[in-house]
């Protein structure tokens, strides 16, 4: 196919009902026809509506304007590397760590909202530059690229996210491209305290929490272009409402009305080069 899809690969298909009511499903490509015609497995059937269709006159009314694609997001889910782990584990919170706010980054805190913690595993570039001396650039850099992401993040824990750079000052090496990242929790992508890295090209799914998030607001300069972040859960849900989750450090960035795709504190996004 043109855009490198193959038999085999796993795709998801967004939902589209209206008030975010629907659910996004995955499939197998079964075959790929001459015309670029996909077909899928039959393994699982299609039993949500998805809409694609083009609307007259430009998306205000303006009759004069081209007609504009308006459709489900289907993604590719498959990569060639992938990084995973052991399902998630529920541990006990530990009532000897004290600390302000919600979560901690010593371990799983007790608190109002939580007994235990649902951890699986994280990934992080950390400069370690309060060994280093003050401000410039930080040793080392991260790069991850085309590789598939599952049963990440620690639910509960401060810092321990999918893909996170955490502290790398300025960072133009620090690259999370092409990558999908699937089953998390506590957030998907995390760019806290770095510059002028890239998130480009990044497929987010099925994450709960923001799934693109940016901690302090005082990160400059980072390009953050071209990612899809796709919530499959009906905010009607009881349970999971869309992609929320209870107990993190910002309430605002993962509850119900916020998630599931970017937060960038308001009063610093002028900061940012975001596509």
């Amino acid at each position: 196919a043109s855009m490198g899809w193959k038999v085999g690969d796993r795709i998801g298909i967004a939902p589209t009902t209206h008030g975010s009511d629907g659910t996004g499903q995955t499939f197998t490509i079964a075959s790929i026809l001459g015309n670029n015609t996909i077909q899928l497995s039959h393994t699982n059937p299609l039993d949500q509506i998805h809409e694609a269709t083009f609307l007259n006159g430009g998306a205000g009314g303006d009759h004069g304007a081209p007609p504009i694609l308006k459709s489900a997001e289907v993604v590719n889910l498959s990569r060639n590397i992938i990084i995973t782990g052991d399902d998630f584990e529920h541990v006990p919170c530990d009532a000897s760590i004290v600390s302000s706010g919600e979560t901690s980054s010593m371990g799983c805190k007790c608190s109002a909202t939580r007994t235990t913690c649902t951890l699986g595993l994280h990934t992080i570039h950390h400069s370690h530059h309060d060994q280093g001396g003050g401000g410039g650039s930080a040793p080392g850099s991260m790069k991850i690229s085309g590789t598939r992401v599952e049963k990440c993040g620690q639910r509960g824990i401060e810092g321990k996210y999918c893909l996170h750079f955490h502290l790398a000052r300025d960072c133009p090496s620090c690259v999370f491209e092409n990558n999908a990242v699937e089953y998390g929790h506590h957030r998907g992508i995390t760019v806290h305290g770095s510059h002028r890295t890239t998130v480009r090209g990044n497929v987010v799914w099925d994450v709960r929490g923001a799934n693109v998030y940016i901690e302090d607001g005082n990160e400059m300069h980072n390009e953050i272009s071209y990612n899809v972040a796709v919530c499959p859960h009906s905010l009607s849900d009881p349970i999971l409402q869309g992609c929320s989750i209870p107990g993190t450090s910002n309430a605002g960035s993962d509850a119900p009305n916020a998630a599931n795709h970017s937060w960038l504190p308001w009063n610093k996004r002028r900061h940012l080069v975001h596509h």
